[in-house]
Protein backbone atom coordinates (compact mmCIF):
# COMPACT_ATOMS: atom_id res chain seq x y z
CA UNK A 1 0.00 0.00 0.00
CA UNK A 2 1.67 3.40 -0.88
CA UNK A 3 2.44 5.56 2.20
CA UNK A 4 0.49 8.55 2.57
CA UNK A 5 1.72 12.29 3.27
CA UNK A 6 0.48 11.66 7.09
CA UNK A 7 1.94 8.43 7.72
CA UNK A 8 4.87 9.13 6.07
CA UNK A 9 5.33 12.94 8.73
CA UNK A 10 4.39 10.76 11.37
CA UNK A 11 7.37 8.54 10.76
CA UNK A 12 9.67 11.38 10.17
CA UNK A 13 8.18 12.86 13.54
CA UNK A 14 9.07 9.87 15.46
CA UNK A 15 12.20 9.26 14.33
CA UNK A 16 13.66 12.35 15.79
CA UNK A 17 13.05 12.55 19.59
CA UNK A 18 11.94 33.25 16.31
CA UNK A 19 9.40 33.91 13.49
CA UNK A 20 5.89 33.10 13.50
CA UNK A 21 4.96 35.59 16.33
CA UNK A 22 7.61 37.77 15.12
CA UNK A 23 5.56 38.01 11.65
CA UNK A 24 2.79 38.64 13.57
CA UNK A 25 3.97 41.97 15.11
CA UNK A 26 5.47 43.26 12.13
CA UNK A 27 2.56 42.40 9.96
CA UNK A 28 0.59 44.45 12.59
CA UNK A 29 2.93 47.31 12.16
CA UNK A 30 1.16 47.21 8.74
CA UNK A 31 3.56 49.78 7.44
CA UNK A 32 6.62 49.36 4.97
CA UNK A 33 8.49 46.87 3.12
CA UNK A 34 9.05 44.94 6.19
CA UNK A 35 5.05 44.50 7.40
CA UNK A 36 4.29 43.67 3.91
CA UNK A 37 6.84 40.94 4.02
CA UNK A 38 5.91 39.46 7.39
CA UNK A 39 2.09 39.51 6.38
CA UNK A 40 3.11 37.55 3.01
CA UNK A 41 4.87 34.92 5.17
CA UNK A 42 1.90 34.80 7.85
CA UNK A 43 -0.76 34.39 4.88
CA UNK A 44 1.69 31.69 3.15
CA UNK A 45 1.94 29.80 5.93
CA UNK A 46 -1.33 29.35 7.28
CA UNK A 47 -3.93 29.55 4.36
CA UNK A 48 -3.91 25.66 3.64
CA UNK A 49 -5.42 24.22 6.73
CA UNK A 50 -8.04 26.88 6.95
CA UNK A 51 -8.35 26.19 3.10
CA UNK A 52 -8.85 23.00 4.05
CA UNK A 53 -10.86 23.56 7.34
CA UNK A 54 -13.63 25.23 4.92
CA UNK A 55 -13.71 22.27 2.75
CA UNK A 56 -14.29 20.01 5.27
CA UNK A 57 -16.72 21.77 6.46
CA UNK A 58 -18.65 21.47 3.51
CA UNK A 59 -17.89 24.51 1.45
CA UNK A 60 -16.81 24.12 -2.57
CA UNK A 61 -13.58 24.92 -3.50
CA UNK A 62 -14.32 28.40 -4.98
CA UNK A 63 -16.50 29.18 -1.72
CA UNK A 64 -13.28 27.77 0.97
CA UNK A 65 -10.91 30.11 -1.42
CA UNK A 66 -13.39 32.80 -0.65
CA UNK A 67 -13.43 31.79 2.66
CA UNK A 68 -9.45 32.26 3.35
CA UNK A 69 -9.55 35.61 1.37
CA UNK A 70 -12.29 36.98 3.47
CA UNK A 71 -10.57 36.42 6.22
CA UNK A 72 -7.29 37.42 5.56
CA UNK A 73 -8.67 40.83 4.33
CA UNK A 74 -10.83 40.87 7.17
CA UNK A 75 -7.57 41.28 9.65
CA UNK A 76 -5.88 43.59 7.56
CA UNK A 77 -8.97 45.91 7.39
CA UNK A 78 -9.58 45.50 11.01
CA UNK A 79 -6.14 44.92 12.24
CA UNK A 80 -6.93 42.36 14.09
CA UNK A 81 -3.34 41.06 14.04
CA UNK A 82 -2.24 43.84 16.30
CA UNK A 83 -4.48 42.46 19.74
CA UNK A 84 -2.57 39.14 18.80
CA UNK A 85 -0.12 38.17 21.62
CA UNK A 86 1.30 35.04 22.43
CA UNK A 87 -0.93 35.20 25.94
CA UNK A 88 -3.88 34.50 23.94
CA UNK A 89 -3.22 30.47 23.58
CA UNK A 90 -2.64 28.74 20.62
CA UNK A 91 -1.92 30.44 17.24
CA UNK A 92 -3.67 27.36 14.84
CA UNK A 93 -6.39 27.33 17.83
CA UNK A 94 -6.92 31.55 17.54
CA UNK A 95 -7.03 30.72 13.47
CA UNK A 96 -9.74 28.32 13.43
CA UNK A 97 -11.75 30.26 15.84
CA UNK A 98 -11.53 33.21 13.95
CA UNK A 99 -12.36 31.04 10.78
CA UNK A 100 -15.31 29.82 12.50
CA UNK A 101 -16.48 33.52 12.77
CA UNK A 102 -15.65 34.72 9.74
CA UNK A 103 -18.09 31.66 8.48
CA UNK A 104 -20.96 32.66 10.14
CA UNK A 105 -20.96 36.15 9.15
CA UNK A 106 -20.74 35.22 6.03
CA UNK A 107 -23.31 32.56 6.10
CA UNK A 108 -25.86 35.47 7.78
CA UNK A 109 -24.97 38.20 5.23
CA UNK A 110 -25.87 35.43 2.96
CA UNK A 111 -23.20 36.55 0.34
CA UNK A 112 -19.61 35.32 -0.64
CA UNK A 113 -16.77 37.98 -1.00
CA UNK A 114 -15.60 38.93 -4.88
CA UNK A 115 -12.31 37.17 -5.47
CA UNK A 116 -9.86 39.19 -6.47
CA UNK A 117 -7.71 37.26 -9.29
CA UNK A 118 -4.73 39.51 -8.28
CA UNK A 119 -4.26 38.27 -4.86
CA UNK A 120 -5.63 34.64 -5.58
CA UNK A 121 -4.75 31.52 -4.13
CA UNK A 122 -1.93 28.97 -6.56
CA UNK A 123 -4.64 26.81 -8.62
CA UNK A 124 -1.46 23.64 -8.59
CA UNK A 125 -1.34 24.28 -5.07
CA UNK A 126 -5.33 24.09 -4.39
CA UNK A 127 -5.30 21.16 -7.29
CA UNK A 128 -2.70 19.15 -4.90
CA UNK A 129 -4.87 19.54 -1.82
CA UNK A 130 -7.97 18.99 -3.58
CA UNK A 131 -6.19 15.43 -4.79
CA UNK A 132 -4.54 14.82 -0.95
CA UNK A 133 -8.30 15.32 0.81
CA UNK A 134 -9.18 12.12 -1.02
CA UNK A 135 -7.27 9.97 1.54
CA UNK A 136 -9.41 12.67 4.57
CA UNK A 137 -12.76 12.16 3.91
CA UNK A 138 -14.25 10.51 7.03
CA UNK A 139 -12.20 13.39 8.84
CA UNK A 140 -13.96 15.86 10.96
CA UNK A 141 -13.13 19.66 10.12
CA UNK A 142 -11.36 20.60 12.76
CA UNK A 143 -8.74 17.03 12.36
CA UNK A 144 -8.16 17.79 9.25
CA UNK A 145 -7.24 21.41 10.11
CA UNK A 146 -4.64 20.46 12.62
CA UNK A 147 -3.18 17.55 10.40
CA UNK A 148 -2.56 20.31 7.35
CA UNK A 149 -1.42 22.27 10.24
CA UNK A 150 0.88 19.71 11.72
CA UNK A 151 2.63 19.14 8.18
CA UNK A 152 2.72 22.77 7.75
CA UNK A 153 4.77 23.10 11.46
CA UNK A 154 7.06 19.68 9.40
CA UNK A 155 7.90 21.47 6.44
CA UNK A 156 8.72 24.66 7.84
CA UNK A 157 11.08 22.81 10.50
CA UNK A 158 12.67 21.00 7.49
CA UNK A 159 13.35 24.51 5.61
CA UNK A 160 14.56 26.27 8.12
CA UNK A 161 17.40 23.71 9.16
CA UNK A 162 17.71 23.10 5.25
CA UNK A 163 18.34 27.09 5.03
CA UNK A 164 21.22 26.78 7.73
CA UNK A 165 23.22 24.13 6.03
CA UNK A 166 22.74 25.98 2.72
CA UNK A 167 23.93 28.81 4.42
CA UNK A 168 27.02 26.50 5.22
CA UNK A 169 27.44 25.44 1.47
CA UNK A 170 26.14 22.28 2.86
CA UNK A 171 22.49 22.04 0.84
CA UNK A 172 23.69 19.08 -1.08
CA UNK A 173 24.56 17.23 2.31
CA UNK A 174 21.14 17.91 4.19
CA UNK A 175 19.28 16.32 0.46
CA UNK A 176 21.18 14.01 0.90
CA UNK A 177 20.89 13.12 5.02
CA UNK A 178 17.28 13.48 4.83
CA UNK A 179 16.83 10.90 2.28
CA UNK A 180 18.52 8.67 4.73
CA UNK A 181 16.23 9.23 7.68
CA UNK A 182 12.85 8.36 4.92
CA UNK A 183 11.65 4.94 5.38
CA UNK A 184 12.90 2.43 3.18
CA UNK A 185 16.60 3.63 3.97
CA UNK A 186 18.63 0.80 4.71
CA UNK A 187 22.52 -0.17 6.03
CA UNK A 188 23.59 -0.52 2.64
CA UNK A 189 22.56 3.19 1.89
CA UNK A 190 24.47 4.22 4.35
CA UNK A 191 27.83 2.53 3.26
CA UNK A 192 27.45 3.80 -0.17
CA UNK A 193 26.61 7.30 1.21
CA UNK A 194 29.86 7.18 3.46
CA UNK A 195 32.35 5.88 0.51
CA UNK A 196 30.63 8.52 -1.20
CA UNK A 197 31.20 11.19 0.97
CA UNK A 198 34.91 10.08 2.25
CA UNK A 199 33.47 9.73 5.64
CA UNK A 200 33.66 5.94 7.59
CA UNK A 201 30.52 4.20 8.70
CA UNK A 202 31.17 5.40 12.21
CA UNK A 203 31.63 8.94 11.35
CA UNK A 204 28.40 9.05 9.22
CA UNK A 205 26.36 7.28 12.07
CA UNK A 206 27.63 10.36 14.41
CA UNK A 207 26.60 12.58 11.45
CA UNK A 208 23.39 11.31 10.98
CA UNK A 209 23.15 11.22 14.60
CA UNK A 210 23.78 15.06 15.00
CA UNK A 211 21.44 15.49 12.20
CA UNK A 212 18.58 13.67 13.81
CA UNK A 213 19.16 16.20 16.79
CA UNK A 214 19.73 19.13 15.14
CA UNK A 215 16.36 18.50 13.41
CA UNK A 216 14.31 17.63 16.34
CA UNK A 217 16.06 20.96 17.89
CA UNK A 218 14.74 22.97 14.73
CA UNK A 219 11.15 21.30 15.08
CA UNK A 220 10.79 22.55 18.81
CA UNK A 221 11.87 25.68 17.95
CA UNK A 222 9.30 25.84 14.94
CA UNK A 223 6.52 24.48 17.55
CA UNK A 224 7.49 27.22 20.29
CA UNK A 225 6.77 29.90 17.78
CA UNK A 226 3.27 29.46 17.65
CA UNK A 227 2.76 28.78 21.25
CA UNK A 228 2.33 31.00 24.26
CA UNK A 229 5.17 31.78 26.85
CA UNK A 230 3.86 29.28 28.62
CA UNK A 231 2.91 27.15 26.50
CA UNK A 232 3.90 23.04 26.42
CA UNK A 233 6.35 22.46 23.29
CA UNK A 234 6.38 18.81 24.03
CA UNK A 235 2.18 18.50 24.17
CA UNK A 236 1.80 20.45 21.18
CA UNK A 237 4.53 18.39 19.16
CA UNK A 238 2.53 14.74 20.34
CA UNK A 239 -0.24 16.26 19.44
CA UNK A 240 1.05 16.65 16.22
CA UNK A 241 1.77 13.33 15.65
CA UNK A 242 -1.06 12.27 16.69
CA UNK A 243 -2.74 14.03 13.76
CA UNK A 244 -0.20 13.23 10.86
CA UNK A 245 -0.50 9.41 12.18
Amino acid sequence: MAETPGTRAARMFQSFGETCWADVRQAAAGQGADATEAWGRFAQQYWKPLYVFCRFKGDSPQLAEDHVQGLFEGFLERNELAVLDPSRGRLRSWLMAAMEQHRTRVWRKASARKRNPDRGFDPREISEIEGDMALESGSPPDQAYLRLWALEVLERAQEALRGRYRQRGLEARFDLFWSRLLPGATSGDHASLAKDLGMTPGALATALWQFRQEYHRTLRRTVRETLDPDGDVDAEVRELIRAVA
